[in-house]
């Protein structure tokens, strides 16, 4: 009996804890982004223009899921294909950040002058595109990852649902959390310190990007 429900519990537990996983490491560089773009609006006073985020997540999360649902069922996702598409989505990403992350720049330099307010509708468009590169590439491990998990348990289910459920709360919890934090920080700083944050998270990008393409483009060759 008590070995019976040992594995009962290992069985509940070990799906419940890979799926808490998989949504805070694949969504939290996600957030990160996000957050960040969103405490741009803010510091330029142009949440008028938040609409163009939503826009990148919303086509970010349709098209993760769009693309892991095209190779998994019609193509046939191989390692070789997942990891071409994670590399080349990671070095597109990478661009727009330094995109970003210049403009960022600048855009410090002329708040010394007092000139700029406001966003514009470049800008915006470049922003909405870096949230739904990071949200494409995160998206898609998470649907492939979830995709394997429910197919090796089958019967826990439900605690692969309850990972989940509690992995985007805890999200949504740092979210609200690193937005004040945002919010705290002067507008000067927050230009000079982002600018440097957005430049190493593009080189992270870009070297694992680079990684993964070469890695899938030798698997197929």
């Amino acid at each position: 009996g008590i070995r019976m429900e040992t594995g009962l519990e290992v069985g509940v537990i070990a799906p419940f804890i890979s799926s808490l996983i998989i949504i805070l490491r694949e969504g939290f560089e996600a957030m990160l982004i996000v957050t960040l773009i969103f405490a741009y609006l803010k510091k330029f006073d142009s949440m008028d223009k938040a609409r163009f985020v939503w826009a990148g997540i919303a086509a970010g999360i349709v098209g993760s899921l769009a693309i892991a649902l095209c190779f998994s069922y019609i193509a046939g996702l191989t390692h070789a294909h997942e990891e071409i598409f994670e590399g080349v989505t990671m070095l597109l990403a990478a661009g727009m950040i330094t995109y970003v992350a210049f403009w960022c720049h600048g855009a410090q330099s002329h708040f010394d002058a007092d000139i700029v307010k406001t966003l514009t509708f470049g800008t915006s468009l470049a922003l909405s595109a870096t949230v739904c590169l990071a949200i494409l590439r995160e998206g898609f491990e998470v649907v492939i990852f979830y995709a394997g998990l429910f197919a090796s348990s089958i019967g826990d289910q439900l605690s692969i649902v309850a990972g989940a459920v509690v992995g985007l709360n805890l999200l949504v919890v740092l979210w609200f959390a690193m937005d004040k934090i945002a919010a705290k920080i002067p507008t000067y700083q927050f230009f000079q310190y982002s600018k440097y944050f957005l430049g190493a998270l593009a080189i992270y990008f870009a070297i694992n990007g680079f990684h993964e393409l070469v890695e899938g483009l030798e698997s197929i060759h």
